[in-house]
Parts: C-alpha cells; structure tokens; sequence
C-alpha cells in the first residue's frame, strides 16, 4: 500500500499514518501461505481449495470531498486479464479519508483508523450483505507505522517510520478474529527492509514481499520481490532479490490478485487511473495494457494463493445470479425518421437569477457563424427582435430571405444556423443585467438532418438567466494562456481516464484557471440582484460587434460503443452536420453555458473504430476548432462599452500531423450485470449469437464533460442518422445470450445510448 505521509516520501493517495498495536511476542515454528478457503462472497463463490479465477480488488479513493471504498472485480486474474477486464462492480461504501486499509485474503479487510485503531471487515456484498461488514474492533494504536500489507496469508508486515519492520502473526485469518502476535522485527538496516521504506508503494503475495520504486528522470523505476522466511537460525530476508519488472517515473501503485501477476497504476503520462498487468516469466511481461480505468488511490485484492482463468464460456456476473426476465430480441427500428417540430424559429425563455420570469424585455437575434476568420471585427447580422412573455419566453422565426452573409455560413455549417439572442435590461437599483442564450434554426430548404439536429437539441432549450454586467466587463480582459488553463477544474477533468460526469449538470459558473470558483456573482457590491425586478433600459444596447482573438483544436467526445462479454463494438463518425456542442460566456470572472452551436461541414470525412472488445467501452473523439470571440456592445444610448468573451466550437478539423480521432473516456463501468440488472425491464433486450444491433437514429446521450476548451468544459450531444452509429456484434458462445439495455428507453426507442451485458 502506498506509504503514509511524511517529509520523506511523496504519497499517491495522501492517507495517513498507521499505528502499533501492543502484543506480546511468539515466535511460531514455521511461516506458511495457507491453502486457499473459501471466501464467503468476496472471491464471489469460489469453494474449499479451489483456485480463484476471479478477485475482489478494493480501491480506496480520496479523491473527492470524502473518501470511498469502490469494490472492482478481477476477471481472470491468472493471465493479467489478457481476455479479461478489471470490473467496477458499482458497490462502494463511506471510508474516512485518513483512514487506511489492507487485505488479509478470504473476504477480510483490515482498515485502521483516522485515530489509529485496527479493525477487521468481511466484504458480503456478494450474498446481499454490506462491503464492510464490522467483525472485530482490535483498537490499539497503529499510528506509528507508514506501510502495512498482509499476504493474504497468516501474516502482517508493518514498517515504522523509524525504517524497522514488524511482523505479526494472525490466527484464524478467515475469519478475521483471530489474535494478532508480533513474532519479530526485523532491523531498519536489513536491505529488503531499507527498499521497503524506500519505495512508493509495497504489496505482498504469501510470504513474498514486493517494492516498487518510480523511474526518476530518464531511468526505468523497478518491482522487486523479497522472499520472507521465519525458520530458526535463517536470515528473515534472502541477501539475493529479484528485479521482476521495470516500470517508469509516472508508476506509483502495485498489487497484486495472487502468485504470477501483479498490476500497476499511473504509468501513462497524466496519471490517468488506467491500470495494466505483468505475468509471464519472472513477471516481466506486460499482459494487458489497460486492464481497467478510474483507479485513483490506494489498491488492495483479496489475494488468493492460486489462480486460474474462469471458463471459456463464462459470461462475468457480480454478486448472485439473477433470474432471466423476459426480454425481446434486438432488432433495428425500421420506423421512419421523426418529423422535426418546428426547426425554423428560435425561441427560448429568460428569467432573473432566482428562476422567477424576466417579462417584458427587448430580444435581439444575431447569426454568429460570419465572424471573420481573419481575426477583424465584425457587426453581427440582426435575424429578428421580440419581446419576452409573462413566462419570459420569446420566439423569433427565420426571415423569408436570410442575409447573403447568413446563407453562406449556413450552407457550409450543413444548413443549420446558429445564433445569439440578447436581451438587456436595468434593476430598480440602477443594475445592468443581460441575458445570451446561444439558439439555432433551420429553414425549411435545410437538409433533413439539418432540421432534425435542430429540432432534438430544443429538447435541451433550458431558460437562461440575466446575469450583472460589472464594472470589470467595461474594459478588455488579459486572457490566461494554456499554461495558466491547465490549472482549471476542466483541464484536471480532462485528464482522467474516466468519464466521471456522464449526463449530470455542468458546474453553473467555471474559472479557466483554477477550481470552481466561490462566491455568488449576483451580489454586487454587497447588494443581491437575483430577485430583483428587471425592466428594460432607456436607450438599450446595440448591435453586438465580434472579434477572433484565439483558436484551439480539441479534441471532442461524440459517440461512443459499448462491448462486454462475447461482443465486438463499432462507432462510426461522419463530419457532416450531426452534433451539438455547448457554448460558454464568461460574465465577469467566471464562464457560464448558454445554450450551444449545431457543427456540420459542406464535406464528408468518417472516423470510428471497429469490432473492439470484448470488455470494450470508450468514447470517441474528433479533433474540433474551438474559438475565444471577444464581444463589444455599447449600451446607455452609447455611453457604456462592454466587452464579453465567448467560447465556441466550429469545424471538424485535424491539426497538422494530428489524429483524425482519437479514443476517448473509458465508460467499462456502466456494463455488466449490476447495471443491467438495475436497469428498467422495458429498457433489456438480446443481441442474437453471430448477430449485430445498431442505433441508427435519434440523438445520443448528452456528455456533459464532451471537452475542455480553453480551460472551461463544455457537453455535447451527436443525432445518429446512416453517417454516425453505435453498433454491437455479438460473438458465438452458446452458454448465454448477450444483453444490452438502452439508457433512457427501449432499445428501439430513444435510448440515447445501449449498454452491454
């Protein structure tokens, strides 16, 4: 486990320390591994003496505001998952962040206190009982030691901060309340001792202890293997170690299911959580190099003292089986596209900051795809004005003839048009208050796609608030360089393997360069204006002029496959006008979403992936340019000039010797049995052996965390038509069929996006 914190060591998972617990002294007559026992759930039903061909792994994330216990599932530990896939089984529990835990094999885990107290767990979730289900509270203080690690056997090795190593012997280890005796300590001065309290991280397999020190600069770090022995008269340590494998300076974490294969965490540049394996011949050979993902902290398996590889046939299921329920046969839909509603008026809803209508108020309408892409400012074309409802809604339709500068934006962004609605207004108080809703149209001569985009993305049209205009948006910004964004809660997001935000709400104000920010922006200079009545301003604002004054490719999420047991999985991507990407203003300090842009081309390119799996899931991204647009309208009859920045996306386009598309978010953890067995009955259904199922219409899911674009995260959603699909091709075993189930609907619905089973 990763060591404590001290001024001597970094920590990866920033636990605290452990502590000694008061013993008396027996020194037994040999040490032994133990036969591998039954485990009560954790090694999910394997049987006396058997061979686990599946483990319990436990990751302690701190992450967060509070610590978790998150339970993963080794399928086919044996061969480093070569076939197989590390599980997030969805069972976690509350583990206080500076408390620490160890495993000691057969379902028994061990964690010691913020205070120092050790007390003993079993992990029932496998027959319906809690993670950690309380055994025996040893108390005592532990506090003096900074690593602890059992073999899964009947020992415990501590190492104090004063480089000694203790060992304790542990009876009755099943069962977890058993006597804890310490039989010896070994001298701080002892090599394998001194590699222990120097390594980032030390796990242990039966009597066999490793180490594992980080590459430093441009030298390869290492895993050694230390053999412990208790007989009399033997050195505790052989003066001979083992290097069993290289690792590189981004490798921090190791454990291991059980003898012949261990895995690390971290060895990709951005500490992304994705984990790989190592087996073969002296363990020196990388098995797998993304074995699963969303591994942050410190990592303990219920290790077993054999493994084997789970039958051919076996399709992973977690916890107890589960009677079938009746379910239909996957088929495409073949009913017709749906007819859009509507797709050539803009419309929305304003309101003030407290959710309450903003009646009454001038709108203006805007097209925002002419702005120069030489970097010159540009007068945006007025499309229409309205005045908001007693509800605060608006609706403008197209003009019958759009401007020459319209149609051709238009006709090169696949039909759609995208646009700004702007409307301004004054507090009682003297307060300027604007509201930006980013809208998008599309005329009757549009491309069906063009007007389907449209139609599904209003389904999203969410009221957008009138904001304060201050004082510091009266002069222009020095905006914060890549340097400075990487800093931002978006760009830290960014950088993990997981997709850890799914559909849920973004943040409703971002900082670019650092994380969310505090305060609330309604409250200025010590007044609120969330609820106050907004009414319109003598002499309005004018037409709004826009600038380039930065670009960024990024690449964006915009489909994704789903393949687990038995499967393959296919996504295709076309350029053409098929997704949604939202914008962001910043007001003030702080960026906000408001609304988002249609992004198409007048050509075609294809991108994807093909038959990946099985125990495949990821998303798909496509390199996109992004563009910062600073904004200047005047308002006061003239008298105020305000200056705004947005940041939108633009064209499908690949940097020079850049990908076309790259592999995105890992989304393994929403497969398998836990949610499918979660998910509604009208949501299942089966993919026939040797057969395929592809969604072929309607929109995908939303993902809020699409991309980070200049530091701020912006969502995206994709309309999948004959161009862009998710598709699954199950395989031929004949022992189970495979399930999927649609996220938000029946399968041959509008599901968003189907899952694998």
């Amino acid at each position: 486990m990763p060591k404590a914190s001290s001024p001597r060591r970094f920590v990866l998972s920033a636990v605290c320390a452990s502590a000694l617990l008061a013993t008396t002294l027996t020194v037994p007559a040999a040490f032994a591994d133990g036969p591998a026992r039954a485990v009560d759930g954790a090694r999910e039903g394997v049987t006396a003496q058997a061979c686990a061909s599946k483990i319990a792994t436990y990751v302690h994330d701190v992450s967060g505001e509070e610590g978790v216990l998150r339970k993963f599932l080794d399928w086919d530990p044996l061969t480093g998952n070569a076939t197989g896939a590390l599980h997030d089984t969805g069972v976690s529990t509350p583990l206080d962040t500076y408390s620490r835990f160890f495993t000691g094999g057969q379902g028994i885990i061990y964690v010691v206190t913020d205070e120092g107290a050790l007390k003993t767990y079993k992990d029932n979730t496998a027959t319906g009982g809690a993670l950690l289900t309380p055994v025996r509270n040893y108390g005592g203080d532990w506090s003096n030691y900074a690593t602890i690690v059992s073999g899964g056997a009947n020992r415990i090795f501590a190492l104090t901060y004063t480089g000694a190593l203790d060992v304790f012997s542990i009876a009755s280890p099943e069962s977890g309340t058993g006597a804890i005796t310490k039989v010896k300590t070994v001298a701080a001065t002892n090599a394998a001792v001194i590699a222990m309290d120097r390594a980032n991280d030390v796990w242990a397999v039966g009597s066999k202890i490793y180490t594992l020190r980080r590459g430093i600069a441009d030298r390869l770090g290492e895993v050694k293997q230390w053999t412990y022995n208790e007989t009399a008269g033997a050195a505790p340590f052989s003066a001979d170690t083992v290097v069993v494998s290289r690792v590189d300076t981004k490798t921090f974490t190791g454990w291991s299911p059980g003898p012949g294969t261990f895995y690390t965490v971290g060895a990709t540049p951005d500490h992304s959580g994705v984990a790989e394996s190592y087996t073969g011949s002296g363990l020196a050979e990388i098995a797998n190099d993304d074995v699963g993902s969303g591994i942050y902290g410190d990592v303990h398996a219920d290790i077993a003292s054999c493994l084997a590889s789970p039958s051919a046939d076996a399709k992973p299921v977690f916890g107890s089986v589960q009677s079938e329920e009746p379910a239909p046969q996957a088929v495409t839909d073949g009913s017709p596209d749906p007819v859009p509603q509507n797709p050539a008026e803009f419309t929305g809803k304003f309101t003030r900051g407290d959710g309450s209508p903003a009646a009454g108020l001038p709108v203006r309408v805007e097209a925002i795809d002419i702005t120069s892409e030489s970097m010159e400012e540009k007068e945006l074309t007025t499309l229409g004005t309205a005045v908001t409802a007693a509800d605060g809604t608006w609706k403008i339709s197209l003009p019958a003839t759009l401007p020459n500068d319209v149609q051709e934006a238009a006709a090169a962004n696949g039909g759609a048009i995208n646009a700004v609605a702007h409307v301004d207004g004054r507090t009682d108080s003297g307060q300027l208050m604007r509201g930006t809703d980013f809208v998008m149209a599309a005329p009757a001569s549009a491309p069906a796609t063009a007007r389907a985009l449209v139609a599904s993305a209003a389904q999203d049209d969410t009221p957008s608030k009138l904001r304060p205009v201050t004082d510091a948006m009266g002069q222009e910004s020095e905006q914060p360089n890549e340097v400075q964004t990487a800093y931002s809660w978006a760009s830290e997001n960014e950088l993990s393997s997981r997709d850890t935000l799914g559909e849920q709400a973004l943040p409703e104000y971002q900082s670019d360069t650092s994380s969310l920010p505090q305060g609330d922006p309604y409250i200025v200079k010590g007044v609120d204006t969330k609820a106050m009545d907004i009414r319109p301003m003598d002499g309005g604002c004018d037409k709004t002029k826009s600038k380039v004054i930065d670009t960024q490719i990024r690449y964006t999420a915009v489909v994704e496959g789903h393949a687990a047991w038995d499967s393959k999985a296919t996504v295709e991507y076309d350029s053409k006008l098929a997704t949604n990407v939202e914008v962001a203003v910043k007001t003030g300090s702080n960026w906000t979403i408001e609304g988002s842009v249609t992004l198409g081309s007048s050509i075609s390119a294809s991108t994807g992936y093909t038959n990946k799996g099985p125990h495949f899931a990821k998303q798909w991204k496509v390199p996109i340019e992004y563009k910062k647009i600073r904004e200047t309208w005047k308002c006061n009859y003239g008298k105020d000039t305000y200056y705004r920045y947005r940041i939108q996306g633009g064209k499908y386009k690949v940097p020079d010797g850049g990908a076309v598309g790259k592999y995105g978010k890992d989304v393994r953890n929403k497969d398998g049995s836990g949610g499918y067995y979660k998910s509604p009955h009208s949501h299942r259904a089966w993919v026939a052996r040797g057969s395929n199922f592809q969604l072929g219409k309607n929109r995908s899911v939303k993902w809020a965390g699409a991309v980070s674009a200049f530091g701020v995260k912006l969502g995206s959603s994709t309309q999948y038509d004959s161009d862009h699909k998710q598709r699954i091709t199950a395989g031929n075993k004949s022992n189970a069929r495979h399930d999927i189930w649609g996220k938000n609907d029946k399968v041959s619905g509008k599901p968003g996006v189907f899952y694998s089973f």
